[in-house]
């Protein structure tokens, strides 16, 4: 694929929102195995202090079993919602994609399904983090990649934003996101005017923040129309 093919908002929608859930699954797995050593020996409760920054009330009877709902819970933040989630998108968008990441993702997606159960250890989770983790070095390297490619890290940055924000609260240590985000935005429109924090009010800015495709695409169909018009 060249630089200059024609993407429809659909496919732009699905390959912002791979972007998001596979930098979500990366970042929570993250969490999970941190939150883990706590739980096993410093605090019982850590497990749910953390995902109820996510708006999930988390039941466990002990550190092994709370990896087992952060994995396979019944709730929007488990791991095998989010990995399914990125598949489906992906699959829809593959001709767009690099193969080795499709690869992956498909790796991880058949070792969840095959784990289901099983006992979750840390090791695993681990190992797909460093899955993840090539997945997104994938898709985020610049060098030789098609445009379409920027809608994957915007959902990237995106991601990012509102994860760090929802599990820390701090707005100071957004602003990486905060211009990756933007700078990425003005690439895949010209029009597009950078997002600029004015609040301190966190519902506010998460607002604003999981806006920006739509400012994007929306901002691009009007330029787009005018021109043709």
């Amino acid at each position: 694929m060249t630089n200059n093919v024609a993407i429809s908002l659909n496919t732009a929608q699905r390959l912002y929102w791979f972007g998001r859930y596979v930098q979500r699954a990366e970042t929570l797995l993250r969490e999970l195995v941190n939150s883990y050593d706590y739980v096993i020996d410093r605090d019982i409760d850590d497990g749910r202090k953390l995902y109820a920054k996510l708006g999930v009330e988390l039941d466990y009877h002990n550190a092994l079993d709370f990896l087992k709902q952060g994995v396979y819970g019944e709730h929007s933040s488990s791991i095998e919602s989010i990995i399914r989630w990125a598949r489906e998108n992906a699959i829809e968008t593959r001709h767009l994609l690099d193969e080795r990441g499709f690869a992956a993702l498909n790796k991880i997606h058949n070792h969840i399904v095959a784990g289901r159960d099983s006992v979750v250890s840390p090791t695993s989770l681990e190992e797909m983090i460093d899955d993840f983790a090539l997945i997104l070095g994938i898709f985020s390297s610049e060098l030789g990649r098609p445009k379409a490619y920027n809608f994957i890290r915007l959902g990237q940055y995106t991601e990012r934003f509102d994860l760090i924000l929802r599990l820390y609260s701090d707005l100071d240590l957004v602003n990486a996101e905060l211009e990756g985000m933007n700078a990425i935005a003005r690439r895949l429109n010209d029009s597009y005017q950078p997002l600029v924090i004015s609040s301190t009010d966190v519902s506010e800015v998460l607002d604003g923040v999981n806006g920006v495709i739509g400012r994007v695409i929306a901002d691009k169909t009007s330029s787009q129309s005018q021109s043709q018009g």
